[in-house]
Formats: C-alpha cells, sequence, structure tokens
C-alpha cells in the first residue's frame, strides 16, 4: 500500500540547499514538503562543511563585517570567470555576486554563529548553517519528513507531478503529489574513493532528473580536494592534511623522495598555494606523480614536514588544533607519522561537482515543473570553483524555491500511477540470489577513482564506459539484499542508490570522452591543450529512450568575453591566475 500525500512544493534534498529552497517557497506563500534521506538538518554535505559564507568586500561590508573596500561584484564576478576558465553561465555568476550579500545579511539576522572573517567570507560551522535553516523553517511552517529516501519523478504529460518515495523507518512507500519540485541532493561523492562528503551523496536527484527528460551540463567537471588522507585507513577521506597545508606548510614528495612542487615554476606555485587555484592545480601535479609511477603504495604522494625541524611544524599545528584534534578527531597517528619522516599518503579526491541539471537563471530546468539547487544543479562556476559551496546553496536554494512557488501558483496537481516504480523498487527484496551492492560499489569506486579522476585519456574512458555497460547487462539488474526486512535496510539503499550512481557516472564519463581539451578541472592528457576556438561551450547530456546523446550549446555571455585561441594547459591556467584579483584566499 503506498500512502499519499499532497502539497504545493515538494523540495527533496536536506542540505542548506534545500532548506533555503524550502523557506524561499513558504516566503512565495506556498504550502511546502522537505523530504530528506537521513537525519533533519543532520544528512548530507551541509553540516560537514568547514564553512564560510563569500560574498565581495563590499557586500562584507553593507552586512556589517570587515571586508576588502577596493572589492567591488565587479572584482568578484571577474574572479570567478576568471577561475572558472570563463566556461561560466555568466547569468548564473551575476546572480552569485549579486544576491550573496542579502543571503549573508539573512543569516546573521536569523542567528547564525560568526567565528570569525576575512576580506570575502564570513566563517561558521556547516552545523550553525543548518540549526538556523532548520529553525527559520521550522518556524515558516516548513513540514519537514526525515529517514525518506526520495526514489523517482513522477511526470505526467511531459511535466513533475511529484516523486516516490521509501520510508526508511517503515518500510512503506509515499507518493507525493506536487505541483513544483525543487532538487537539491547535492554531488555523486560516493562514487569515488576515499569519500570526502556524506555516504549519502550518490547524485540520486540528477539521476532522477534525467530520467525524467531533463539535460544535465558541465558534467565532466570534477573538482578534487588535494592533500587529502589516503593512508592510514583510519583516517582515509579527511581533509586535515589539506588544512595543514594551508596553515603550517610542509612538502609532496613521490615515492623517488623527489619533492613535487620543485618541478614547476615557483611564481605559479607560490600564487596556486595561497588560493584556490591549489585544489586544480596540486590535484594536477599529484596526479602526474601517482600515473608516472611514482605514487605512494597506496597510490598517492607523501605529504611530509620538510626541511625545518618537526617541533617548529608541530608547534604551529598545535597553534590551531591543540593536541592534534581537528573537529574533535584525534589525528595524533598523523603527528607519528610526520615527526617519523614517514610522512603522511595523501592525494586528490573529489570534493565538489560543477556539473548537474541544466538550470536557468529561474534555476529552473529543462522539464517544466522541475527546479534545481545547490551541487545537484550545474554551478556558476564553470570549469573550476572558486568562492563557497555554501554561499552558492544559499543564493541558488532562494532562487529555486522563489521560482517553484511562482510556478505553483498556476500548476495543477496530478495523481500519478506509481504501480510499476514501487515494483522495480522492491526487486531486490524479492529476489533470493544475486550480487551484494557492497562489493559492486567497492569495484564501482575504484574504478571511477582511477579513469575518472584529475587526469584523463581517451582509452581510459572507454574501458570505465565499457565497465559500466557490463554492470548495468549482469550487476546492477541482479542486486540482491541478504536481510528481507524492511525497515532500516541500508542494503536495499545501497542497491537503489548504485542505480542513480551509475546513471550519473555514464553522464559524467561520456562527457569528459567528448570534451577533447583541457580545462579547469578536466585534463585529458591526450588533449592537453586549452580550446577557446573550439571548446568554449558547454556540453549537455540527454537520456532519450535510454540511449545517452551527447550535445552542446554556447556559453552564456552577458558581461565578460573571453580570451581568444588555444594554449598548453599550464599557461592557460597561470593566464588565469595572473588575471585574478587574489582577495580571500582559500573556502
Amino acid at each position: 500500500m503506498t500512502e499519499r500525500l499532497q502539497t504545493d512544493v515538494l523540495v527533496v534534498g536536506g542540505g542548506g540547499a534545500g532548506f533555503r529552497a524550502a523557506i524561499g517557497a513558504r516566503e512565495k506563500g506556498a504550502e511546502v514538503t522537505l523530504v530528506t534521506k537521513g537525519p533533519v538538518a543532520r544528512s548530507g554535505a551541509s553540516p560537514m562543511a568547514g564553512a564560510d559564507l563569500t560574498t565581495h568586500g563590499q557586500g562584507m561590508r553593507a552586512a556589517g563585517f570587515f571586508g576588502e573596500p577596493r572589492d567591488s561584484e565587479e572584482t568578484f564576478l571577474n574572479d570567478i570567470l576568471h577561475q572558472g576558465c570563463y566556461l561560466n553561465d555568466q547569468r548564473l555568476a551575476e546572480i552569485y555576486v549579486r544576491e550573496s550579500p542579502d543571503r549573508l545579511l539573512e543569516m546573521v539576522e536569523w542567528g547564525i554563529k560568526v567565528s570569525f572573517t576575512d576580506e570575502r567570507a564570513v566563517f561558521t560551522s556547516g552545523t550553525s548553517i543548518m540549526s538556523t535553516l532548520h529553525r527559520q523553517a521550522r518556524q515558516m511552517g516548513v513540514n519537514i519528513v526525515g529517514d525518506t529516501a526520495v526514489l523517482d519523478l513522477l511526470v505526467e504529460d511531459g511535466r513533475v507531478a511529484g516523486a516516490l518515495a521509501l520510508d526508511l523507518r517503515t518500510g512503506g512507500f509515499l507518493a507525493f503529489d506536487s505541483k513544483a519540485v525543487v532538487l537539491a541532493t547535492g554531488g555523486w561523492h560516493r562514487a569515488y574513493t576515499p569519500v570526502t562528503g556524506s555516504r549519502e551523496l550518490s547524485g540520486d536527484g540528477v539521476a532522477m532528473a534525467l530520467r525524467a527528460g531533463a539535460e544535465l551540463a558541465n558534467m565532466e567537471f570534477v573538482t578534487f580536494c588535494n592533500n587529502v588522507v589516503y593512508w592510514p585507513p583510519m583516517h582515509a577521506g579527511s581533509i586535515f592534511t589539506y588544512v595543514l597545508g594551508l596553515l603550517c606548510g610542509g612538502v609532496l614528495e613521490n615515492s623517488d623522495g623527489e619533492r613535487v612542487f620543485a618541478k614547476y615554476d615557483p611564481d605559479m606555485v607560490a600564487h596556486a598555494s595561497r588560493t584556490e587555484w591549489n585544489k586544480c592545480f596540486i590535484s594536477y601535479i599529484s596526479a602526474k606523480e601517482i600515473q608516472a609511477g611514482k605514487g605512494s603504495p597506496h597510490d598517492g604522494v607523501f605529504y611530509r614536514v620538510g626541511d625545518e625541524p618537526f617541533e617548529e611544524f608541530a608547534e604551529r599545528v598545535r597553534h590551531h588544533y591543540p593536541g592534534w584534534k581537528y573537529h574533535s578527531v584525534d589525528f595524533s597517528m598523523v603527528a607519528e607519522k610526520l615527526a617519523s619522516g614517514e610522512g603522511v599518503e595523501v592525494g586528490p579526491a573529489a570534493e565538489y561537482f560543477e556539473g548537474g541539471v541544466a538550470v536557468n537563471e529561474r534555476y529552473e530546468a529543462t522539464v517544466p515543473g522541475l527546479f534545481a539547487a545547490g551541487e545537484c544543479a550545474s554551478s556558476p562556476f564553470g570549469a573550476n570553483r572558486v568562492a563557497a559551496a555554501t554561499m552558492e546553496m544559499l543564493v541558488t536554494g532562494a532562487k529555486a524555491g522563489w521560482s517553484a512557488a511562482e510556478y505553483a501558483e498556476d500548476a495543477v496537481s496530478a495523481a500519478v500511477d506509481v504501480a510499476a516504480a514501487v515494483e522495480a523498487a522492491t526487486e531486490p527484496l524479492r529476489r533470493d540470489s544475486g550480487v551484494a551492492p557492497a562489493e559492486v560499489r567497492r569495484r564501482l569506486q575504484a574504478a571511477t577513482q582511477k579513469n575518472l579522476g584529475p587526469i584523463r585519456t581517451e582509452n581510459d574512458l572507454k574501458a570505465y564506459l565499457s565497465l559500466l555497460d557490463d554492470m548495468k547487462a549482469a550487476e546492477i539488474t541482479q542486486l540482491a539484499t541478504r536481510a528481507q526486512t524492511r525497515r532500516y535496510n541500508m542494503e536495499w539503499i545501497e542497491a537503489l542508490d548504485l542505480r542513480n550512481m551509475v546513471q550519473v557516472l555514464e553522464a559524467s564519463a561520456r562527457a569528459a570522452l567528448a570534451r577533447t581539451e583541457s580545462r579547469g578541472v578536466h585534463y585529458r592528457a591526450d588533449n592537453p591543450t586549452t580550446d577557446n576556438e573550439g571548446w568554449l561551450k558547454e556540453l549537455i547530456v540527454r537520456l532519450n529512450g535510454g540511449e545517452f546523446t551527447i550535445g552542446t550549446r554556447p556559453v552564456n555571455v552577458t558581461l565578460a568575453s573571453p580570451p581568444q585561441g588555444r594554449r598548453p594547459y599550464l599557461a592557460y591556467i597561470q593566464q588565469m591566475m595572473q588575471g585574478h584579483s587574489d582577495i580571500g584566499g582559500h573556502h
């Protein structure tokens, strides 16, 4: 039996983008239901964020904080376009820059806890952001449903009319009939290893939108955080060593003991190390060492103290993190490995996804009734992110929520039959034998990290796509759970998540194969040139009759024209760095 529920606007996702979208829709008078896969206000990437809310210096000052007085909307926008290698949708970048001061001010008025500020950011915590948004949503009357996984969108006459969900607490199905849906489900971090983000982030919203007929954009662009722990395993996926590199120094060395930075222009290294270019540049040069066979035993590079005495380095660490504790986790083992000279094995790990559901300036998808916000929407950052994703989720969430409520005013709800979708969702429970989801997921993660990482080649991508084809033909259709219980059966959820992950990864890999140039966080070793003559355009992915198609559309240019011509990848990155204002540091 499937329970049916009605609402004007259904928001899928319980992170910052979802809660701000729900608040935005309520601000327009809509009845709103927010559904989150995990615990309310404590799931997804948002609670784990650092976190900072970025805006330009003048916006900081308008909100009552210190801000660089020379830093204007124009300067901030210029930085976003340069770092995005001019693949940005400039309409979306303008919205981010223009509306970020208002989103910052309202968060302060709603009671967010501010830790400190810099020229272009207010620093807080992910838990403070979520507590603030949760409290505001409750006060405004948002209906919040936790521990409920949305499985698919419901489509009627070519428009989105709700969603089918699974109540994890009971194992029962819920059909939400709504006039508009906002997807705010984040990225697909779980498809990689090690995992830096929440393990709930498996690309659900992007895959659901694709199956509903929506277009995806920029799926080839994945930001990898550099210097993430690979080994020891108890800390795998932690960004603590990334933070140490920023605050306390240290060096990267390959298995031959060579200093990785020494191979590159020192001015470029210095600029990249102190700005957001570090993720793009250092992830790329680390991956080059690993692919050249000079990696550590666990396919990373070594993070070490360098030439200075360990105690001097450790004193800086203890100043920031007494007792070597980061976010209440004891990293004494990292201290021991650094003190001994052994070092810590680190490398690139997927952190942020520039691509997602293609949206316009109303954050409306190409299917009527569907909107997207946050990391599951195609971002304003183009080929490489600058500024905070935490501010992006507030700006885009508000826009999507307002737009969805306005759409719902004139829309009519429809009850779509869900019997076939329910039948398909229960297949893994009903099989007497089959493939264990965890086994498939581990193979998928290893292959994704290897073939769809910071450095790609045609051969690797084709081999990876062949693996995905094999998985779709065999394992994905034969997934089975050992336990037959329906309540909190996480193996069942993993089986359902795998379908989403495979579809999203195929979209990303096909886009990476189609883009025969290198730009931003997408580096093709077999096409190591940034080509503004042939490739200043977005790749659009569609699913037609079960088959993927790749098309292109021109970049929306409203303010600034990109440089012309073709340049080697690192030379182009250096050119973009030189055009960057260097205000605001790391975010």
